[in-house]
């Protein structure tokens, strides 16, 4: 007899699929395998055609959320140092980028040095 799996199980599974497809797609950016097919359906919800299933916006946040996280806690694991120092690390730089692209749309990057 089969137990029908719960809704959070099944959410569960929704974003592991989700986050799936994004490092499948960002490998494929950065050269690795080849580019997932995904659409956008009439409800708003992505077609992830490499796994056959439909997720919603917040099951891909939130499984770039969960793949975020776990990089983040791979590196403070090699690294030794906590996770903060690791996130606030990388949202200094995040930040730094947004103000280039910000002076780059002014025609002003060349001015900031």
């Amino acid at each position: 007899m089969s137990v029908p799996s719960s809704p959070r199980r099944r959410d569960r599974r929704t974003e592991l699929r989700a986050g799936m497809s994004l490092l499948a797609s960002a490998a494929a950016d950065l050269g690795v395998g080849s580019r997932p097919e995904v659409r956008v359906l009439r409800d708003g919800r992505l077609w992830l055609a490499e796994l056959g299933t439909a997720v919603s916006a917040a099951d891909v946040y939130q499984a770039a959320r969960g793949l975020v996280a776990a990089q983040l806690e791979a590196i403070a694991d090699v690294s030794g140092r906590p996770v903060e120092d690791h996130a606030l690390a990388w949202l200094v730089t995040l930040q730094t980028n947004e103000v280039m692209a910000g002076l780059e749309d002014l025609g002003l990057e060349g001015d900031a040095a």
